[in-house]
């Protein structure tokens, strides 16, 4: 369908990309590929305590989040564990445990401007607001100018591309 609002381009790092690649090279084989990490000082690998506090802090978050309470989901993010800089893939070093005819697939891959299509929707009752990924949204989308769902803050059906929300409160 065509769109009447706009779409945000989230540009994916090479990274993200190799690890999509990594994916969908590795779908349906017997052998998997694992990527291999560099891990950068500072990096914490969470224990499953420390795991199971961050999820209760979470919901906990969330729930805060709801009631519009902004101040308390930001004191409860303050409890999160710090884990410090992610692992990031070393391309090279993975690259080199795929077999050579297939390499051409990851670095045609690495060459695209490969992005990821986010779009800011807004609740037209209750004003909450809520970036989501696109092509969720288009597979829901069954007919009309423009996606209408149910608002996760008021379950209302008015939760619409802001683009739409900024036209319907201006009249």
């Amino acid at each position: 369908m065509p769109k009447n609002f706009n779409t945000i381009k989230i540009y994916l790092t090479d990274e993200e990309k190799f690890e999509d690649a990594l994916f969908e090279y590795n779908f349906d084989r017997d052998s998997q590929i694992e990527p291999i990490y560099i891990y950068p000082e500072g990096y914490h690998e969470m224990t499953d305590e420390e795991i199971e506090h961050d999820e209760l802090i979470s919901q906990k978050i969330y729930e805060a989040e709801m009631n519009d309470d902004k101040k308390e989901a930001d004191r409860l993010r303050e409890l999160l564990t710090p884990i410090g800089p992610m692992p990031i893939i070393d391309i090279q070093k993975t690259l080199e445990l795929i077999p050579i005819e297939d390499r051409q697939y990851f670095i045609d891959e690495l060459d695209k401007d490969s992005y990821e299509e986010k779009i800011l929707l807004k609740c037209l009752n209750c004003d909450f607001e809520e970036e989501a990924p696109y092509d969720i949204i288009e597979e829901c989308w069954d007919s009309g100018p423009y996606p209408i769902s149910y608002c996760p803050h008021c379950d209302k059906p008015k939760f619409v591309p802001v683009d739409i929300y900024n036209k319907k409160k201006k009249k």
